[in-house]
């Protein structure tokens, strides 16, 4: 099988060399510039690579062009997908052709349909960011690689030959059934290869769920890695992967108008190493255009140095989390608190630590459960059991978290649905509205 691996690889390779080399060229700049010993070598980079961004934004976007006075990124203002969902075209380059550019849509967690235009280099930089944080999990490209996630009903011969090559096999998040997950583990368990997982959380979830209600592990595949992507990861899901496919599950931190923003280290380090070769981040208070310093919780805000299409500066995420520097001076996400409209907030407004839902797993074998916070003080508690939990318990320990003039209400529910993106949000809050 390595054999086969390493002639995969190989045409792989030759492919991108036909066409000047564009994806190994940005994978080599991408190791230098993130495996750099000496922070200098980064700044220097992205200090280049930003003054270049800048004067391109400022010269070819309606929207920038503004600015012609400004010199430093701090007089830029802070932008989110509502004011560049509405004016698009003022944000977009007069210098590029957008039949040759990719456009990147996502309706994310909100529901709301965003959509950018993306150039052939930034294209480029995104698909060596994902080979080069997969190959820190032990991913290597054209490995057997199972993808879950929301996938088209159909794929042109263009996009088959692509998944074919690359030794992609997708799987729908919609179409994740029990019946499905039996069969796609009877699949697997047939391979002599090692396997591959990337996917939403709520996937993983679902799998480790469904093995729990089997009398043993059907599991009988190597598994060599498994990525998870676009939701925050909770403890029963990251020590049932553990438990049932061998290996750690990472964490990545990435979404569809941007790419891979972070990643965690293996392993039980909880940090995420922050891919500073393509993006500047920066921490804003939740509440106002304030930038914070490193230590502190707030709005991620971005800086991507490779969109020249949508030039996207100081881009708000709409997700919160919290910087530092190491002792190298290189960044990490201490925490990442998911989309701010997925954070709750005590009876005092204080924000509740993201993975508190963890605390429900002692009560009972729940199906699923979410959060959510409906007034300043109203909480309820959605459980998919047929088994009720002991409430007066629950709520005594929840009233510690959120407060004790909360007011908690326990719902039994046949089922938590996916959102349009596939994914599931484990906390809601629906009192804090939020751009």
């Amino acid at each position: 099988m390595a054999q086969i691996l390493n002639i995969r690889q190989k045409i792989i390779w030759f492919l991108d060399t036909l066409k000047g080399s564009p994806v190994k060229d940005k994978l080599n700049y991408t190791s230098a510039n993130l495996d750099a010993a000496n922070s200098d070598v980064r700044h220097d980079d992205n200090e280049k690579n930003l003054k270049s961004l800048l004067n391109h934004a400022i010269a070819t976007t309606a929207y920038y062009k503004a600015y012609t006075a400004v010199n430093s990124l701090e007089d830029f203002p802070v932008v989110n997908k509502n004011l560049i969902r509405d004016n698009l075209k003022d944000f977009t380059s007069n210098t590029f052709e957008l039949t040759t550019c990719v456009k990147a849509s996502t309706s994310g967690s909100t529901g709301v349909p965003f959509s950018i235009y993306q150039n052939k280099e930034k294209v480029n930089k995104n698909t060596a960011d994902d080979i080069f944080f997969s190959s820190k999990s032990n991913y290597r490209i054209g490995s057997h690689l199972v993808y879950i996630k929301i996938w088209p009903d159909k794929f042109n011969f263009k996009q088959e030959c692509s998944l074919k090559l690359r030794n992609i096999h997708p799987h729908d998040v919609f179409k994740l059934t029990n019946d499905t997950i039996d069969e796609l583990i009877t699949k697997l368990n047939k391979s002599k290869e090692a396997i591959n997982f990337k996917g939403y959380v709520s996937a993983f979830e679902k799998i480790c769920r469904h093995l729990d209600a089997l009398p043993e592990n059907p599991i009988t595949f190597k598994t060599q890695s498994i990525i998870t992507i676009s939701e925050s990861i909770n403890l029963y899901t990251k020590n049932a992967v553990k438990k049932y496919f061998g290996v750690w599950p990472v964490s990545r931190y990435s979404n569809l108008e941007n790419g891979v923003i972070a990643q965690q280290f293996q392993g039980d380090d909880p940090r995420f190493w922050i891919n500073d070769s393509s993006y500047i981040i920066e921490i804003f208070d939740l509440n106002e255009n304030r930038k914070l310093n490193y230590g502190q919780h707030g709005r991620i805000v971005l800086t991507d140095l490779y969109n020249l299409a949508t030039p996207l500066i100081r881009y708000d995420t709409g997700d919160v989390g919290t910087m530092h520097l190491d002792t190298k001076n290189k960044p990490y996400f201490s925490e990442l608190y998911g989309r701010k409209l997925d954070l709750i907030y005590d009876t005092k407004g204080n924000l509740v630590p993201p993975h508190i839902t963890d605390k429900l797993c002692k009560y009972g074998d729940f199906k699923q459960y979410q959060l959510v916070q409906k007034g300043l003080k109203d909480y309820d508690i959605n459980l998919n059991t047929t088994i009720k939990v002991d409430e007066n318990s629950m709520i005594k320990e929840f009233k510690t978290y959120f407060g004790q003039d909360a007011h908690i209400k326990v719902n039994y529910v046949d089922g938590i649905p996916l959102l349009g993106s596939g994914k599931r949000r484990e906390m809601v809050n629906e009192y804090y509205k939020t751009d």
